[in-house]
């Protein structure tokens, strides 16, 4: 059974606010952006644990997958099968708060 992908509102906002940031400046790449992003989170469905387990958390639930410089950081729920997006943050930000 594939898992379920549920997105913060932290992480829309994340989400949001970065290709918001790139648009002003070249919309094509904040586009590119945006789509790898999805497509990359989408494969959590069925692979859930391709992220690495976030080094600051030292949890296994807690993953990342870096898309240079960003890393979007998602907890595996066992129970509920799901994969909850719970931030996307700029490496450069240092560690964001979960």
């Amino acid at each position: 059974m594939a898992r379920k992908i549920i997105w913060s509102d932290e992480a829309i906002a994340d989400l949001a606010t970065i290709v918001g940031y790139i648009a002003a400046d070249n919309r094509t790449a904040a586009e590119k952006l945006g789509l790898e992003i999805f497509s990359r989170t989408r494969l959590l469905t069925d692979f859930p644990q391709i992220g690495r387990v976030v080094p600051e958390e030292n949890n296994p639930s807690v993953r990342e997958i870096i898309i240079e410089p960003y890393r979007v950081i998602y907890e595996l729920n066992l129970n509920g099968r799901t994969a909850d997006i719970l931030r996307v943050w700029h490496a450069a930000r240092g560690r964001p708060e979960l």
